[in-house]
């Protein structure tokens, strides 16, 4: 039997829930069986970005801490093992002001003092969106910096106005130091005009980013919308989500800033160019299933898979996809470089423009956010939706799983 909690009443029935219902009421349900299969208790840390908080709750929605961010998130919140919460911050001075946008990066310590803060914006840049705390204690994150027209024109931009060119910024958020840095605008690949030194066939530079795939579908300079950032640093590889490419880019880090802006070099020898890309063989004019239409949150298991959420698969229908990835890859043109699907979940209620994400949780299914909407799902291997819940949070970027064993709750004093 599963337990349902609505309106705060406990009923025991067996859930049946067709799939054209489309009742706005909400119910959740926790398998009994998964609470007795293990002693530890499972949480949520929620990344709530309508009240501009962040929240560690049960599976009842009861919440067990709560972080007043005192100003409004940029998104991403990062829970480390000694209790302490790293968060983006809007910053007031951004330059670039899409969704998404930060630009303050603080790690407030389990007291909730502040243990330090620092700032990427200015009238050219701003930080957005994702944030990573690396082994060596420095942060690697995204973030615009913008190119007037004149510069856009000059790598053979086929379109009007200025734009916001993405870059990858790893710092010690100490000495504020820019220890390593990304720049899409040293990568780039296009066939308009021809008496530019980039000029070239966009499908036979597969590790080349076609500048003017989306031009077209713009109004603003955000032609390419990274949103989510995945460190793998035993291989030393960043994962990139691109939102309007419906990618997934990977980039080589054991570069050093220098090779990082050409196309040789690293572990790879590929510079900066991208390592691999998939999800969308068509923002690259080659071969192979699209599997992905706008996309949030590159999320790399232990297992070497990789969970991303697909916010517009279908029409006003989201899917979370799990892809098999092979390191060390290769990209050749005119050849099907996409990787395996090897899991995918869909529902006709499930559906986020943008936000959202997935975990695999320990018990093997796997927790889906679905972030404009504020709701929580739990799926099983085979499909089973296990959990379902409408949170009091209108808007979600993300949501961690953490277990009750984690040293962080101990020192939050959980």
């Amino acid at each position: 039997m599963k337990k349902f909690w609505i309106g705060g009443i406990m009923f025991g029935l067996t859930l049946i829930w067709g799939c054209d219902n489309e009742s706005d009421e909400v119910t959740e349900a926790v398998d009994d069986e998964q609470e007795e299969s293990t002693d530890r208790e499972t949480y949520f840390l929620v990344a709530d970005q309508s009240n501009n908080e962040a929240h560690l709750i049960d599976y009842d929605g009861v919440e067990l801490f709560n972080w007043d961010l005192n100003g409004s998130i940029g998104n991403d919140i990062n829970l480390m093992s000694d209790g302490s919460l790293i968060v983006c911050l809007k910053a007031n001075n951004a330059a670039v002001t899409e969704g998404g946008y930060g630009g303050i990066f603080r790690k407030i310590n389990a007291d909730q003092t502040i243990d330090w803060e620092v700032t990427y914006s200015s009238s050219s840049y701003t930080a957005h969106h994702d944030v990573e705390y690396l082994s060596n204690g420095n942060i690697i994150f995204l973030a615009w910096e913008i190119s007037s027209n004149d510069e856009a024109v000059e790598e053979g931009y086929a379109g009007r106005g200025e734009i916001y060119p993405e870059t990858i910024i790893e710092m010690n958020p100490l000495t504020e130091e820019i220890v390593w840095k990304w720049d899409v605008m040293d990568h780039l690949v296009q066939d308009h005009d021809d008496t530019k030194a980039n000029y070239g066939v966009v499908a036979d530079n597969p590790n080349k980013v076609d500048l003017n795939y989306t031009y077209s579908s713009r109004d603003d300079g955000d032609l390419f919308h990274f949103n989510g950032l995945t460190v793998d640093e035993e291989n030393d590889l960043i994962y990139v989500t691109v939102n309007f490419y419906s990618e997934v880019w990977v980039i080589d880090h054991s570069t050093t800033t220098e090779e990082a802006s050409s196309d040789t070099g690293g572990t790879y020898d590929k510079g900066g160019d991208l390592v691999y890309r998939f999800g969308n063989p068509e923002a690259y004019d080659n071969v192979g299933d699209v599997t992905l239409n706008r996309v949030h949150y590159p999320n790399l298991l232990e297992s070497g898979n990789m969970l991303v959420y697909a916010n517009e698969k279908y029409d006003s229908q989201s899917e979370v996809v799990e892809f098999a990835l092979t390191p060390p890859y290769t990209l050749v043109a005119g050849q099907d470089n996409e990787p395996e699907v090897v899991w995918s979940f869909t529902d006709s209620r499930m559906y986020s423009s943008g936000l959202s994400g997935a975990e695999r949780m320990d018990n093997g299914n796997t927790l889906i956010t679905e972030g404009r909407d504020g709701t929580l799902w739990e799926v099983t291997e085979d499909g089973s939706i296990e959990w379902l819940y409408k949170t009091n949070y209108s808007t979600i970027w993300r949501t961690y799983v953490v277990y009750s064993d984690d040293p962080a709750l101990e020192a939050l004093g959980l």
